[in-house]
């Protein structure tokens, strides 16, 4: 019997599927992908990733078996532990990506909208915990705001260069020589701002 190669996930996942969008509509079903995406070569039991995340095994399951089910961690292998059959996942990706399309898509739009929302939340709790610890090096972080008037060329010439810096951030991804540097916490978002009524 020829010995399979090694799972390797997706650069990067393009969400542009309501099952996909659903799944990772969850708050603890984003922090579940955040650990396993963290170390996409490692294979995680849902007991580990219970650990990591210090909650119970068994309010997890049903969260794994959704990422799974929407492609976004694999089922990578079955083994039984003292009698129990374990299930083992990795990332089903590195990196994820948004489809455009699925803000204009009626049947999607608002979970999109959701979704997006999610994500600066996420990013907000992420920094204020940063922060609130009593030894977090300042110098580490960096927060910009900027409002510009900008030309279609230019709005594509910015979002062009955010997905190549991303791309080149995601090609580390998985490197042995990098696990033991911190992890650090990124997010770009480029949106116009929603026009006013007429007074």
């Amino acid at each position: 019997m020829t010995e399979q190669p090694p799972y390797q996930p997706l650069p990067v996942r393009v969400v542009n599927d309501a099952e996909a969008l659903k799944a990772l509509g969850d708050p603890l079903r984003l922090r579940i992908l955040h650990v396993v995406m963290g170390e996409p070569a490692r294979m995680f039991s849902v007991k580990e990733i219970a650990a990591a995340l210090d909650q119970p095994v068994t309010k997890l399951y049903h969260h794994v078996k959704q990422l799974e089910q929407a492609r976004l961690v694999v089922d990578v292998e079955t083994r039984v532990v003292s009698g129990i059959v374990e299930h083992r996942y990795q990332s089903g990706q590195l990196g994820l990506q948004f489809d455009d399309a699925l803000f204009g898509s009626p049947a999607t739009r608002d979970a999109s909208i959701h979704q997006a929302a999610s994500f600066v939340d996420e990013t907000r709790d992420e920094m204020v915990a940063f922060l609130s610890q009593p030894d977090a090096d300042i110098d580490a972080m960096h927060l910009s705001k900027a409002y510009a008037r900008l030309t279609p060329d230019e709005v594509r010439a910015v979002m062009g260069e955010l997905t190549r810096l991303v791309d080149g951030f995601g090609a580390h991804k998985g490197d042995p020589a990098r696990a033991g540097l911190p992890r650090t916490a990124m997010l770009f978002v480029v949106h116009p701002l929603a026009t006013r009524p007429e007074a």
